[in-house]
């Protein structure tokens, strides 16, 4: 009888320690599966409007400051129309102004090579307007899109442009990470293999006027050879 009772007690405790450890097991895949399904871009406020906040980043967006200070009308908007800005930094001109100028030397007969204060105003409003985008748009109105995103008009002059959500992985967790933005140049074709897409690294900035998102460091100002063509246009 005492031997039976034994049985019964370790048989139940054996069963309680079993049942702990599934609820523990549990509880800690629900906690990291809700960070990751959750995942989204850290909400950061800004107090003043999308022209201000270039100003108040030094060294960042100077050249970008510089490029739209030259186009007539252009800081205006950045101060007080309702847009979306996706922010390229200096090394995205940086790396825009060498190709261009490198391929400038390379041409017959070689052409002297050009700055933000020498390109074509015409060239470089049509292009910078490529990166202001009608409207105040967050990622989370892209989140019922199309799979090949959702097509946007420039602020001037009615070109089109392509916002899509870049789900990013993290710790093995296949799009569990960051939510991010690619932005991308549609080249007027409906077909993507033709489009030109430049990552975002921070999106979601909201300042008085606009949503801001800042383009990643590797972005080529200008989306590659359209604008190389445009500047170096005898």
């Amino acid at each position: 009888m005492v031997s039976r009772t034994k049985k019964y007690l370790h048989m139940k405790n054996t069963i309680l320690i079993l049942c702990l450890i599934n609820i523990i097991a549990i509880s800690g895949c629900s906690k990291i599966d809700n960070t990751y399904r959750n995942a989204a871009a850290p909400k950061v406020n800004f107090d003043g409007n999308a022209y201000s906040y270039l100003q108040a980043h030094p060294g960042v967006f100077d050249s970008l400051v510089k490029a739209v200070n030259r186009v007539p009308g252009l800081a205006d908007t950045l101060k007080q129309k309702e847009i979306t800005l996706f922010a390229p930094n200096n090394r995205s001109f940086e790396l825009a102004l060498n190709n261009i100028n490198q391929a400038r030397m390379d041409s017959v007969p070689a052409m002297p090579p050009v700055s933000i204060n020498t390109i074509d105003v015409a060239v470089l409003d049509s292009t910078l307007c490529k990166y202001i985008i009608r409207g105040k748009i967050m990622s989370g109105d892209l989140m019922n899109t199309l799979s090949d995103g959702r097509d946007v008009p420039t602020v001037k002059y009615g070109y089109v442009m392509n916002m899509k959500l870049l789900f990013t992985n993290a710790s093995g967790f296949v799009g569990g990470g960051p939510t991010l933005i690619n932005f991308s140049d549609r080249n007027r074709s409906i077909f993507t293999r033709y489009w030109v897409t430049a990552k975002t690294s921070t999106i979601d900035i909201s300042a008085a006027n606009a949503v801001i998102d800042l383009l990643d460091a590797g972005h080529d100002f200008g989306f590659g050879n359209t604008f190389i063509r445009a500047v170096n246009k005898r």
